[in-house]
């Protein structure tokens, strides 16, 4: 969908529920993380965050759109992202394309397997910076010894491992 404003030609992107894709907000995001990496190269005086940082700063700056015959949509064809493993805007569209992997495969088997599906979420409480990386192990450990408890592996078929960090800014 879109609207005219003057010469322009603003796009809206909606999921299927209506509501609008919030690429504004993700791109003010992208510039956020490149003026981080701007700030570390002049602190640390490493390019190599001066290049993150202009790769960031080019990231979804220009995108081309075609229309889909068959459903007369507008369907993103082609754009540049910078693939920076903290970009947000470049995590937002793998966590799309992650999820779209997974609609297809969970529905191939529950086409195949008629399968009974389980959602577990482990979470723990706000870590600090430097406990975190020995927090992420100690799940990821408990969670394989979890996945290898005999009754636990002869009733799973495979499984899906996300992280998730998030901050608690409350607390």
């Amino acid at each position: 969908m879109y609207s005219t404003e003057n010469d322009y030609i603003i796009l809206e992107d909606k999921i299927a529920t209506g509501k609008k894709r919030d690429w504004k907000g993700k791109k003010r995001r992208t510039n956020l993380m490149a003026e981080h990496y701007e700030a570390l190269k002049s602190k640390i005086g490493a390019p190599y965050y001066g290049k993150k940082a202009e790769k960031l700063n080019g990231c979804a700056e220009y995108l081309s759109f075609k229309r889909d015959p068959e459903t007369d949509k507008l369907k993103l064809y082609q754009a540049h992202f910078c693939k920076v493993r903290l970009c947000p805007m470049c995590a937002w569209r793998r966590s799309l394309k992650i999820a779209y992997h997974n609609k297809l495969i969970v529905e191939e088997a529950n086409r195949q397997y008629g399968c009974g599906w389980i959602f577990l979420t482990l979470t723990v409480r706000n870590v600090e910076g430097d406990g975190l990386k020995p927090t992420i192990s100690d799940m990821m450990k408990g969670f394989n010894r979890l996945m290898k408890y005999k009754r636990v592996d002869k009733a799973t078929l495979g499984y899906f491992r996300a992280l998730e960090i998030t901050k608690n800014h409350e607390e």
